[in-house]
């Protein structure tokens, strides 16, 4: 790998060592790793980047998936790759024994470890929530260090931020598992933060569906909108982001005691 020697103040050298301290990893990781983000999203044509091609809708049965789970783990067990909270003794005797008796009663117990399957259009929704807030951080990066400020909304980078979905709602906690499952397979990378233990673990401890909704209505629209201008790189004007962040709801221009829809 090439080595790069960097100049940088007292106070962002003390940030960064903060910061990598807190996710206990060396600044030199720390910092490769925001570097390749902000490449990221520096990148033409970034939003959508993250998202597996266009491919034909695949069905799997429950048990089509069990087989293709257990030749997965037969394959990490050959290289030694397997840990072992995938491997329980007595259950796998168990089940041995259930299947070479045939014992349909016990059948169900076979397929426990197997979720309801999340479809394309929940999947889509996930994908949808965590291009937008790339769009908003690197919109508010892209307006100087008081980005923020210069929205003129009320706790504006609390609305613009991802904070994951409630682990108490059924449908949300399948979708953090999602979201999860996509930033740990190094995608949507900058919500790494968001999975730490020290935020929560991705819990918002609050329903969020309802609002990441509202705000994907003003989202999508105004993203293709931008499509179709030509401003394909990633980014909005403050006033594009502003409209997002009040879609939400509660959230106002500051100074306003009256209604967002007075707002736009």
């Amino acid at each position: 790998m090439a080595t790069v020697t960097l100049r940088l103040s007292d106070e962002t050298k003390k940030r960064i060592e903060k910061a990598s301290e807190a996710r206990s990893i060396p600044v030199s990781d720390y910092i490769r790793e925001a570097l390749e983000m902000h490449l990221r999203l520096e990148q033409s044509g970034d939003i959508g980047a993250d998202r597996p091609g266009d491919v034909e809708d695949v069905s799997l049965t429950p048990y089509q998936r069990k087989v293709l789970q257990l030749l997965h783990r037969n394959l990490l067990a050959t290289k030694g790759g397997l840990g072992d909270s995938y491997y329980d003794h007595d259950e796998e005797v168990r089940a041995l024994k259930t299947l070479e008796n045939g014992f349909a009663g016990e059948y169900p117990n076979e397929f426990a470890d197997i979720s309801a399957p999340m479809s394309r259009a929940e999947c889509e929704l996930v994908w949808d929530i965590l291009d937008m807030f790339r769009v908003i951080q690197a919109s508010v990066r892209r307006l100087g260090k008081d980005g923020w400020n210069q929205l003129n909304v009320d706790d504006a980078e609390y609305h613009g931020t991802f904070r994951g979905f409630d682990f108490n709602d059924a449908d949300e906690v399948r979708m953090a598992n999602y979201a999860e499952f996509l930033v740990k397979t190094d995608r949507w990378t900058e919500q790494r933060d968001v999975f730490e233990p020290q935020h929560g673990g991705g819990n918002s401890h609050t329903q969020m569906l309802p609002t990441y909704r509202a705000m994907l209505r003003v989202f999508k629209p105004t993203w293709r909108q931008a499509i179709r201008g030509g401003r394909n790189r990633g980014y909005f004007s403050a006033d594009e982001v502003r409209q997002v962040l009040l879609a939400a709801p509660g959230a106002e221009m500051k100074g306003s005691g009256s209604s967002r829809a007075t707002a736009h």
